[in-house]
């Protein structure tokens, strides 16, 4: 992580003769090598030493070309023994080598050499970027709902079984990709290529063996995903909000996968037979919402930095996937739900252009017109639930508009929110 990439020949202009001269096989090396100051052997279109690690392998004269968040060679998975050195060998270049991707042709004018086109590190967002989260404490002790619900008087929500089985279906799925290193709807590409987390990267590679296990090796495995959870559940305080989100998507995905690809040979949940993790997961969830999820920006009506952007909107889509799981596991147990009204005035998840963008500039001119887009305030969640206004030419623009450009997962949650409240 120490090594420092030579300046780049895209942003300077040296006299012929000089760049001639500094031409060096150093410089030709791809920037994994240089980072590491490894020997690169220069091989095209992988060096051999990217080629046997799965790392994206970039010469520091070749094009640059988008990152593709479906591909299963960006993310950098670890196993057990070499958790501690991928820090260090295998994650991306601190902030000081990130920022200096290159504009291409299109875009590049001289005042945007000094711009990171990538995030910088996202375990650095100010938290006076974020606002807390009141009502936090009740995504703490939701677990408590069905025991509780004669004393509130809040009647349980009816779920169709129909409804069930597609969200149990939706949810596979997202495993399945993740287990091909696809990041899902709720953890952001750049988690898994930019920013890669130590504790995502090894819950990646558990859940790849989980879902191609064979029988005889299903007991191991099951061991070392529920002692992966104890480690999260255990941790007291996390180094960063990033870090606690990264948590929450682990533990959340841990339990996924244990609840819904069970073992073999057992006709019983992988998962404890009591709400334990329910609770854990649930705790985890609290202190990821308690920082925060959503900006001072959004709250405004204004454009955020792209990286609290990432964080806050990350946080809110991992949530809405943990009360759908929750919903499923509840059903799955005989357990009734109930309508999450802690959560009504979280917004819903954002267009399908800034989820996938790839770098600041076309961010902030689609997060402008996003702006443009909501005069009157964004979306939120409870806005696709039943109430007074649910069938109003008002409603219904306000939502039709959402889902003009919403993602996969937008239009997921719209037809959830739709099967059990209407719309």
């Amino acid at each position: 992580m120490d090594g420092q990439y030579t300046k780049d020949p895209i942003l300077t202009t040296p006299a012929r003769s000089k760049a001639r001269k500094g031409i060096s096989t150093r410089k030709k090396s791809c920037r994994k090598c240089v980072i590491s100051k490894l020997r690169c052997d220069l091989a095209k279109p992988k060096c051999n030493r990217c080629a046997a690690r799965g790392n994206v392998c970039e010469y520091p004269f070749d094009q640059p070309g988008p990152i593709n968040a479906n591909a299963g060679g960006n993310a950098h998975i670890v196993g057990r023994s070499s958790r501690a050195g991928s820090l260090s060998d295998e994650a991306v270049p601190s902030t000081r080598h990130s920022t200096r991707s290159r504009p291409t042709a299109e875009s590049y004018t001289p005042a945007q050499t000094s711009i990171p086109q990538s995030p910088s590190n996202l375990s650095l967002v100010p938290k006076s970027d974020l606002i807390p989260m009141v009502a936090a404490d009740e995504i703490r002790d939701r677990w408590l709902r069905p025991y509780i619900s004669a004393s509130t008087g809040q009647e349980p929500k009816q779920l169709n079984p129909h409804t069930i089985q597609y969200l149990t279906c939706v949810l596979k799925s997202y495993l399945r990709n993740f287990a091909s290193s696809v990041a899902p709807p709720f953890v952001h590409h750049l988690q898994l290529t930019h920013h890669p987390s130590p504790v995502l990267s090894y819950c990646c590679a558990n859940i790849r063996t989980w879902l191609g296990k064979g029988s005889e090796y299903e007991v191991f495995i099951l061991s070392t995903m529920r002692e992966e959870m104890e480690k999260i559940q255990t941790q007291i305080s996390f180094e960063s909000d990033y870090d606690t989100l990264c948590a929450f998507q682990a533990y959340l995905l841990y339990a996924m996968a244990l609840h819904l690809f069970p073992m073999i040979n057992s006709a019983e949940d992988s998962l404890p037979p009591d709400s334990d993790f329910l609770i854990k997961m649930q705790e985890i969830a609290f202190k990821s919402a308690k920082a925060g999820l959503s900006t001072t920006a959004e709250q405004s009506d204004t454009r955020p930095a792209w990286e609290s952007w990432i964080l806050t909107s990350s946080k809110r889509r991992t949530l809405f996937v943990m009360y759908i799981f929750t919903n499923v596991y509840n059903s799955h147990m005989k357990l009734p739900n109930f309508v999450a009204e802690e959560i009504r005035d979280v917004i819903v998840p954002e267009s399908k252009v800034l989820w996938a963008a790839h770098d600041r500039t076309d961010w902030e001119k689609q997060y402008n017109h996003h702006l443009s887009d909501w005069p009157d305030g964004m979306l939120q969640i409870s806005e696709l639930w039943k109430s007074a206004e649910t069938g109003t030419p008002a409603r219904h623009e306000r939502i039709e508009r959402w889902l003009q450009s919403a993602d996969e997962f937008g239009i997921m949650l719209f037809s959830t929110c739709a099967h059990i409240h209407g719309c």
